[in-house]
């Protein structure tokens, strides 16, 4: 390489990075500001089309698609068709719906240039939509026109067409009723285009529409979308499911040497990363820290990793595109993998140095999976016990659990286990993120698995169930309480009149300070009692249980009056009212 290509390239790099600095700058910026700084630049659709893909697709929908039309009429074709790929899918089948919409945003932007492309760069997708949404005629030159012509529409009297009133009349695949009225409008407006451009093309597109195979047309794009996905990472989904399948610390790939230290010299042929994701990697976790003290060069290939991960959870997550908040979605779940993945392989050790010494020497897909095998390990600990468990035997929901072990297991019931917060962050579930989520929600899984366990030792009837919520806590408190009044061990509920002696021997204690160490001496008593276990055999996990089992019965009765008792207000034993009152 002689200095006059060493020179032509630096200068190629330099405008490259310089355009990377603003692309991210108008990422990072909100909406209103991202486009006025589009379209005041000196040169905006050098800067449009140096966008990749993404991230001109995460904007259009940050700015909002309408507003984005001045933007899209100097977009380039091939970030066309990627919004095309991406926005008018469904699964495996075109949704006329969103092809609507997405034409029509294209159309304001640019409808010659529309026109010109979609007819000569993709015809057979443009005449399937055509087909779907009207009928076409042909007139003889010597045949009068039908009577029922009157609400078809023609040009110049020989090529007729027409959209149904309803749905039904053509195709079960018609847009709905709301979009019908949308796709017809639209429809004639590009179609009056096409005629006023070249009418040997109108009349060429008519004839081609009115013998349409859709099934194959259908198929056949659904494999070429499939194809360009591909290329920028958006396997299929059967093949991107492979993100999620768990590595040992043992198997994880190392990068090459040459690739550590020494990141790959720049190459113009090869376009720079997508940037959308840039703006979320925020916070003090383990990976944010990491990633402030790695070269910017090495960052630069870092970025072409995350983007390939975001993809790939997009495909094995069937994600479909609709908003920025579904690319957020998929972005945050990436970055919280990766930090639990680094939490594994650091053990206790969390410093930022030893994490970027891990992400320099393994690829971020294998990190990722490292953070998902956590959770899968205690996803697979949740089945195999619960396939054996006192609940599934005798048929009992997961509602018998209360409410927060029903949250932690229905997380890691899903199909990718997720971290019950319980409303602690806003919302009621999030991605596990640390060690200190699988610490807590293995805790949560062992008490459950050993209260099941002693549920399984009491000798108890559960069709004796009659009435009220049953739930763990109501069996054993309410069998405690039956116990300790020399009542049968059923699940009926209790008189009020009779439980008022319970009650008022549970908090019969004048040092409030000790209501919740009496009554739990008793229970594991009652419980060793009658499961033949000794109290040294109880597990902690269950010993936490019982525990918090009194803590709860202290916290919500102990000021409560005896002769307030009312069986719609304790809902932690079966009660009903006496028989004198409900006379």
């Amino acid at each position: 390489m002689n200095e006059n290509t060493n020179y032509k390239l630096a200068n190629i790099q330099n405008r490259a990075m310089k355009l990377r600095t603003q692309r991210h700058e108008i990422l990072v910026s909100d909406s209103e500001k991202a486009l006025d700084m589009i379209l005041e630049a000196p040169a905006p659709a050098t800067l449009i089309q140096s966008f990749p893909d993404q991230d001109l697709y995460y904007l259009m929908h940050k700015i909002g698609p309408y507003d984005f039309i001045p933007v899209l009429a100097m977009a380039n074709s091939e970030q066309w068709e990627y919004i095309l790929d991406v926005e008018t899918w469904d699964n495996d089948r075109l949704d006329l719906g969103l092809m609507t919409k997405t034409f029509d945003l294209l159309f304001q932007a640019d409808p010659q240039r529309l026109l010109r492309w979609i007819i000569k760069e993709k015809p057979d997708y443009f005449e399937f939509y055509l087909f779907k949404n009207m009928e076409i005629f042909v007139r003889e030159h010597d045949e009068v026109p039908p009577e029922d012509f009157d609400d078809y529409i023609t040009i110049d009297d020989k090529f007729y067409f027409r959209f149904p009133e309803k749905p039904g009349d053509m195709d079960e695949d018609l847009p709905e009723p709301g979009n019908q009225q949308e796709a017809s409008e639209l429809i004639e407006k590009m179609v009056k285009a096409v005629a006023e451009m070249d009418l040997s093309v109108y009349h060429g597109l008519l004839l081609e529409t009115a013998s349409t195979l859709p099934a194959e047309t259908e198929e056949e794009h659904f494999r070429l979308k499939n194809l360009r996905l591909a290329e920028k990472g958006f396997l299929p989904a059967h093949e991107a499911l492979g993100i999620y399948q768990p590595t040992k610390l043992s198997s994880l790939r190392k990068r090459p040497e040459k690739n550590r230290f020494n990141p790959a010299p720049f190459d113009p042929d090869i376009p720079l990363p997508p940037q959308f994701f840039s703006q979320f990697i925020e916070g003090d976790d383990l990976f944010v820290k990491s990633l402030k003290l790695l070269d910017p060069e090495f960052i630069l290939n870092l970025e072409s990793e995350l983007a390939a991960l975001i993809n790939k959870i997009i495909s094995a997550d069937k994600i479909k595109l609709r908003s920025k908040e579904d690319l957020e979605k998929a972005i945050i779940k990436a970055c919280d993998y990766i930090n639990l993945g680094l939490e594994v392989i650091l053990k206790e050790n969390k410093k930022p140095e030893l994490a970027r010494s891990v992400i320099q020497e393994y690829f971020l897909e294998d990190i990722f999976r490292t953070g998902s095998r956590a959770g899968i390990q205690l996803k697979t600990k949740a089945f195999n016990w619960f396939r054996q468990s006192f609940m599934n035997k005798n048929n009992l929901p997961l509602s018998f659990l209360g409410e927060d072990y029903l949250g932690v297991i229905g997380g890691l019931f899903l199909d990718r286990p997720l971290y019950y917060t319980n409303y602690a962050g806003g919302e009621l579930y999030r991605n596990f993120k640390s060690i200190s989520d699988i610490t807590q929600t293995t805790r949560d899984l062992e008490q459950i698995i050993a209260l099941d366990k002693v549920l399984g030792l009491l000798d108890v009837d559960i069709n004796s169930f009659e009435q009220g919520v049953l739930t763990y806590k109501t069996l054993i408190l309410t069998l405690w309480a039956k116990n300790r009044l020399k009542l049968a061990p059923t699940l009926e509920p209790i008189d009020t009149k009779v439980f008022k002696k319970f009650f008022i021997a549970l908090f019969s204690t004048s040092d409030y300070s000790k209501t919740d160490q009496i009554p739990l001496q008793d229970l594991v008593l009652w419980t060793s009692e009658v499961t033949g276990m000794k109290e040294t055999d109880f597990e902690n996990a269950f010993a936490e249980v019982l525990s918090n089992l009194i803590k709860e019965l202290e916290a919500e009765y102990s000021m409560v009056a005896p002769e307030n008792i009312d069986p719609r207000f304790i809902p932690h034993f079966l009660l009903r009212e006496s028989k004198k009152k409900r006379r």
